[in-house]
């Protein structure tokens, strides 16, 4: 339990990096000038679009043995066991 609050908060400052260098490149884009917080909030607007975009799942996402038990159930056909993990 304590390793998955770690890596929760691991993603989570991450994220926020992100969105920190996300920021500063729009805060530079305009003329080192305007408000930070409208910033944070477009860059934060911004990475969570791109998010949303990547967040279907596809075979070319997949490890092999995934992508070969993906397409065994969808064909029903037996995996090559030269794909299991």
């Amino acid at each position: 339990m304590m390793s998955d609050t770690l890596s929760a908060a691991a993603i989570a400052t991450r994220h926020d990096e992100k969105i920190r260098q996300r920021a500063y490149e729009i805060w530079e884009s305009e003329g080192r000038t305007g408000d930070p917080e409208e910033h944070w909030f477009r860059a934060q607007r911004e990475l969570d679009d791109q998010g949303q975009e990547r967040s279907v799942p596809t075979v070319a996402d997949a490890s092999p043995a995934a992508a070969a038990e993906a397409n065994s159930s969808a064909t029903g056909e037996i995996p090559d066991e030269r794909f299991a993990d």
